[in-house]
């Protein structure tokens, strides 16, 4: 189904649409002719329909390729983080079962690692030799229903949970964010995030190349405060038009002296809270007034802020875009009765978590699903977001699960109890520090290194602050308001 969609774009899209990546320039009919090709190679090698495939490969023309051929045979792509640890990278194959692993060549020996600790005999394939049949095959017929992408959310408990979406669910979403953002064949649309985030992977797989456009993927090896000057030349020398990125991105990229004049029609932050600093420094030096939407992983693009005056109502996500739509249901905060928790229904939302019932009926209210964030409405319908009601922290743009970093360094048999809290952070928009009870003698860089070295970066705690005892309320459970206390005191 995916694929007839992109044959079908491609049919409509001008020769100059197409991938961009440094000199590199491929238009979408041959991209169209290599993914044939690779899905007959994967056929040939045995991936069959709903087979899970690992994707340690860069946002990138090679994740497109690789991610289209899969969708056409009808296996699931499930694009992995560059940066997770092996222990995490063995928990999320042992959720999934792959029956292959794609990698980038730079990325091979985490490839290894994760087939010998969880899959062992499964095939690996380099992006630098994918199997490619010369002849056609012939491709299955696809229901919608059909599952085609693996993403993985925290979600609100301590471990990550596998989100599938259907191609059906895919083809809506591309739908809805293309008609919100207008996106046409004329745009230069500039892809900066990771593959395994759901923004990243289907601003570039998906949704710009709905419209027509040309995607131009950037990523380089310093870090973004470093090579911000060398990604404005670009975008510049390039006329981007549209991007999408996290609050962070937006806060370096803009965070210089004087403005540049770039060609920018519309961008869109997503991933967490947007900042008043942000947005200002955005329009006065990118020259572009910066829109909030809201998604998530599970209902993947759902609201644009397509407001005629962006300076009042700068800080709300919008309103659903398409068939998208949403309910404030009560909820007990401290904002009062116009403020609840957010619950949402779309055609791209999931069906649920993958093997987690119980997840899932905490997860949907009657269909409707649980965001978790507090939130009101405007008068013209537009949702302010006002906190969470779950645990989840975000950290550069990420939502990090407390109990997940607290079940790590518990795994340390040096901590008794741990505990984990967000601190605001103005570049990070929170630091997490975890406040811990040792069992036995332990310096906080040990605990930091034991954490790196399970977690992903942006979960690993910044600052450990050992407590004789956690708060505690009668019935035992650990009051989280009350641990900053331990940092202010």
């Amino acid at each position: 189904m995916i694929y007839d969609k992109l044959v079908a774009q491609t049919a409509q899209a001008p020769v100059t649409s197409g991938l961009r990546q440094g000199e590199v320039f491929t238009p979408y009919a041959a991209l169209v002719e290599r993914i044939g090709r690779v899905a007959a190679g994967f056929l040939d090698r045995g991936i069959e329909i709903g087979d899970p495939v690992a994707l340690l490969v860069p946002n990138s023309p090679d994740l497109f390729v690789t991610a289209h051929a899969l969708f056409a045979i009808g296996a699931v792509a499930m694009p992995v983080s560059e940066t997770a640890t092996r222990a995490e990278l063995a928990t999320l194959a042992r959720k999934t079962g792959p029956e292959a692993v794609v990698s980038a060549p730079g990325l091979a020996a985490a490839a290894e690692t994760l087939i010998a600790d969880a899959a062992p005999g499964i095939p690996l394939f380099l992006t630098s030799a994918l199997p490619e049949r010369s002849g056609t095959a012939r491709l299955p017929e696809l229901p919608g229903g059909t599952p085609a992408l693996y993403l993985f959310s925290s979600g609100s408990t301590g471990s990550p949970k596998v989100v599938p979406h259907t191609h059906a669910e895919l083809v809506a979403d591309s739908e809805r964010a293309s008609t919100a953002w207008e996106i046409q064949p004329d745009d230069i649309v500039l892809d900066m995030l990771p593959g395994n985030f759901a923004m990243g992977f289907l601003l570039g797989a998906t949704q710009a190349v709905a419209g027509g456009a040309t995607t131009l993927y950037w990523s380089d090896p310093m870090p973004l405060a470093l090579s911000r000057e060398k990604l404005l030349d670009t975008m510049v020398r390039e006329r981007v038009t549209f991007m999408g990125a996290v609050p962070a991105m937006y806060e370096i990229v803009a965070g210089r002296t004087g403005a540049r004049a770039l060609g920018l029609r519309l961008a869109f932050s997503g991933g967490a809270a947007l900042k008043r600093s942000t947005f200002e420094a955005v329009r006065e030096r990118l020259g572009v007034t910066l829109r909030q939407d809201y998604g998530s992983t599970e209902a993947i693009m759902f609201s644009h802020n397509d407001s005629a005056d962006p300076d009042s109502s700068w800080a709300s996500v919008g309103r659903p875009a398409g068939d998208a739509a949403v309910r404030i249901m009560p909820f007990d905060t401290e904002f009062g009765p116009a403020v609840g928790e957010m619950e949402i229904q779309s055609s791209s939302l999931m069906r649920g978590y993958l093997g987690d019932a119980p997840a899932n009926v905490r997860a949907f209210d009657e269909g409707w699903f649980r965001t978790g964030d507090l939130a009101s409405l405007d008068e013209e319908g537009r949702i302010v977001l006002r906190g969470r009601s779950k645990l989840l922290i975000e950290v550069s743009g990420y939502k990090v699960d407390p109990v997940e970093v607290e079940e790590t360094l518990m795994g340390s048999p040096a901590v008794a109890e741990a505990a984990v809290a967000g601190l605001p952070d103005p570049r990070l928009g929170h630091r997490l520090i975890a406040f811990v009870v040792r069992e036995a003698e332990v310096s906080a860089d040990e605990l930091i290194r034991w954490a790196g070295e399970r977690l992903s970066v942006q979960k690993a705690p910044a600052e450990i602050v050992f407590v004789d005892a956690l708060p505690r309320s009668p019935t035992g459970k650990v009051l989280r308001a009350r641990l900053c206390e331990f940092q202010a005191g």
